[in-house]
C-alpha cells in the first residue's frame, strides 16, 4: 500500500501535512536509536540469560529504528514530489487568476466603461445647461445694476457669486479686561496667577544687571488682552466657468465651455 494513503486515507494530502509526518518519523527513528543502544548497555555485567534478553530488546529497537528509517525515507520523496505538485498547480491557478484579470478587464474597457460615459455624457450636458443659466442670471443682474444705478433708491442686485458663494471675511479682534497684574519696572505686565487653592503666586523679582538692583513688581489693576481672534480675508469660492467637460466619447461635443 502507498505509505501516504496508509497514513492520510481520505484526508488532503499536502507538503505541510507530509512534513509534520517526517517530524514525527524522525522523533520516532531517533527514540529508537536511542533505545537500541541502551539494550546492550551494562553487558559486561550480564549472565547469559541477561544477555539473551538485552539482544532481543537491541532487536526489537534495531528492527523499529529500520522501520521508522524506511518511512522517513518514503515520505521525504513524497514530500519532494509533493512540492513541486503544489508549484506546477500554484503556477497554474495564477495563470489562471492572471486570465480571470484580463477578461475581467477588458469586460470593464469595453462595457461598464462605455455605460459609464454614457451617464456622464448625460450628467455633464446638465451641468453645461446650469453653467449656461447662471451665467444669464448674472449678465442680466448686472445690466440691471448697469440701468439702475442712477435711478434714486436703486438698490443694487447682488451676484451669485455674492449672494451664494462667498466666505465672508473676519476682523482681528482683541478683548481686553481690568485684572490684577504684576507690574515691573521695565514696563513688563503679567496676569496674576494663582495656585490650587487659589492664592496668588507672587513674581520673582528680575536682576537688572546695567543698574545692579532688583526690580520687584507691584501688584496693580491694569487693563490686558485676554484673548485675540485672527483677522481672516473673505474669498469667493472657484468660478464655475471656468469648469471644463470634455465629451465623453470621441468626436462628441464639449459640454462646457460650449462652441457658439
Amino acid at each position: 500500500m502507498n505509505i501516504l494513503k496508509s497514513l492520510f486515507g481520505k484526508k488532503p494530502i499536502t507538503s505541510t501535512a507530509i512534513a509534520a509526518e517526517i517530524a514525527q518519523a524522525r522523533a520516532e527513528h531517533d527514540a529508537a536509536l536511542a533505545k537500541r543502544g541502551a539494550a546492550l548497555a551494562g553487558l559486561g555485567l550480564m549472565d547469559d540469560a541477561a544477555h539473551q534478553k538485552a539482544e532481543a530488546e537491541y532487536e526489537v529497537h534495531r528492527r523499529a529504528a529500520d522501520r521508522a528509517a524506511a518511512r522517513l525515507a518514503d515520505l521525504e520523496r513524497a514530500h519532494a514530489e509533493a512540492l513541486v505538485t503544489e508549484a506546477v498547480s500554484e503556477k497554474q491557478a495564477e495563470a489562471e487568476r492572471f486570465r480571470q484579470r484580463v477578461t475581467n478587464a477588458r469586460n470593464d474597457v469595453e462595457v461598464e466603461a462605455a455605460a459609464l460615459l454614457r451617464d456622464y455624457d448625460a450628467t455633464a450636458a446638465k451641468l453645461g445647461d446650469i453653467i449656461a443659466r447662471l451665467g444669464e442670471i448674472d449678465t442680466e443682474a448686472s445690466a440691471v445694476n448697469e440701468a439702475g444705478r442712477r435711478a434714486p433708491g436703486f438698490e443694487p442686485v447682488r451676484s451669485i457669486d455674492a449672494a451664494h458663494r462667498q466666505h465672508p471675511g473676519r476682523q482681528a479682534i482683541e478683548r481686553r479686561e481690568m485684572q490684577q497684574c504684576w507690574v515691573f519696572a521695565n514696563g513688563d505686565v503679567l496676569a496674576v496667577r494663582t495656585n490650587a487653592d487659589g492664592e496668588v503666586i507672587k513674581e520673582e523679582s528680575r536682576w537688572v544687571h546695567h543698574e545692579q538692583r532688583f526690580d520687584t513688581p507691584r501688584l496693580e489693576q491694569r487693563e490686558i488682552i485676554v484673548s485675540r481672534t485672527q483677522a481672516r480675508p473673505g474669498h469667493y469660492e472657484a468660478g464655475l466657468n471656468g469648469i471644463v467637460l470634455p465629451p465623453g466619447f470621441a468626436r462628441g461635443a464639449a459640454h462646457w465651455p460650449r462652441k457658439s
